[in-house]
């Protein structure tokens, strides 16, 4: 199968198939998160805030990773005359360039596991005692806007009050008052219920990859491979008379969201059912180590991959490798701990 047009025409308005997916992806996600919350007797609403205060470093965070580890179809170029070398270093030297410099997101090129950690630095200042300390920043600096909005509802107020016969206090501008706790919340909690929701937004976020068709893998005689246009390969496979059109490729974002939706099931399930068992954050650990585990042995199919400077290190094996060594290795000291005979497990903070 072959995706022929990525956008959808709104009169003069080009809307991207991936947009929208992505956008979807993060409702589906946060919609999960916010059900999990409110069955465990939280509040639903700081999955939404957590979710705005994400958003941005997570995009900052996944185009960085882009720029600092740029697929090997963008670098292979590098040393040879004549041949565009798009490296760190070029997309450096070209920071602000709006059509191939670090700057332009809107160009494609995001990483996901920058997107993942950003997105995690997000979460942190929401629910840490950064929050109300950034929200006192922001307010001082949009105070004209806020005083203004206040100003033009104490005037409608006024109006009707006087076309109802009705007295009406004298203006008086009131700075906003944040209710969010000033020492912050425990974020281990929070993650766990982030970690059940976030497969279900990778599996629905994956379908944007085929849209774009994108992360596909090596040639393959499956019958569920997936044609790959010319323009959309890369090196060695642009060639038609090695790998006619005809050619299928492992479709690794239907693996990738396959798996996904499986480990949303599952960690729904344990979240559900075992949650009291467990420490908080023992369920982010699992979702760290049974997505590094896939994705490192998806990297071995892929043709499109990052390397690590002047290596052929595989960037995102390396990450992952990194990442199931740790969360592995976290999750059986933890309960090592636990299951001492002096040890006592420290209850789930709300």
């Amino acid at each position: 199968m072959e995706f022929e047009q990525s956008y959808l025409v709104l009169g003069n308005l080009q809307v991207r198939y991936y947009g929208i997916i992505v956008v979807i992806a993060l409702l589906a996600g946060a919609a999960a998160a916010s059900r999990l919350a409110a069955q465990s007797g939280r509040d639903p609403d700081h999955i939404w805030g957590g979710l705005t205060w994400a958003i941005i470093p997570g995009i900052i965070g996944a185009r960085l990773w882009f720029v600092l580890f740029p697929p090997i179809s963008l670098v292979q170029g590098c040393g040879i005359e004549g041949e565009l070398c798009q490296n760190t270093a070029f997309f450096l030297e070209n920071f602000f360039d709006t059509q191939v410099g670090a700057i332009a997101v809107w160009t494609g090129g995001l990483g996901i596991f920058g997107g993942m950690l950003g997105a995690l630095l997000g979460i942190y200042l929401y629910l840490s005692a950064w929050h109300n300390r950034i929200v006192s920043l922001f307010t001082t600096i949009a105070t004209p806007v806020i005083w203004l909005y206040q100003l033009l509802n104490w005037l409608v107020t006024k109006a009707l009050g006087w076309l109802r016969g009705e007295e009406v206090a004298a203006f008086r501008y009131q700075r906003p008052q944040s209710s969010f706790p000033d020492d912050g919340m425990p974020i281990a909690p929070w993650l766990d219920i982030a970690a059940v929701a976030i497969p279900l937004g990778q599996a629905v976020g994956r379908f944007a990859n085929y849209i774009n068709q994108e992360l596909y893998g090596i040639p393959t005689n499956l019958p569920w491979g997936i044609q790959i246009p010319r323009d959309a390969r890369v090196s060695p496979y642009e060639s038609l008379i090695e790998y006619p059109t005809d050619t299928l490729f492992h479709p690794l974002w239907a693996y990738e969201a396959l798996w996904s939706l499986v480990a949303f099931f599952v960690l729904w399930r344990v979240y559900t059912l075992y949650r009291e068992r467990l420490q908080s954050g023992d369920i982010f650990l699992i979702y760290v180590a049974q997505y590094a585990f896939v994705r490192f042995l998806l990297e071995f199919l892929r043709v499109e991959y990052a390397v690590i400077a002047d290596t052929t290190i595989n960037s995102s094996q390396a990450v992952t490798a990194i990442a199931f060594l740790l969360s592995a290795g976290m999750l059986l000291l933890r309960h090592r701990r636990a299951d001492a005979p002096s040890a006592a497990i420290s209850p789930d903070p709300a």
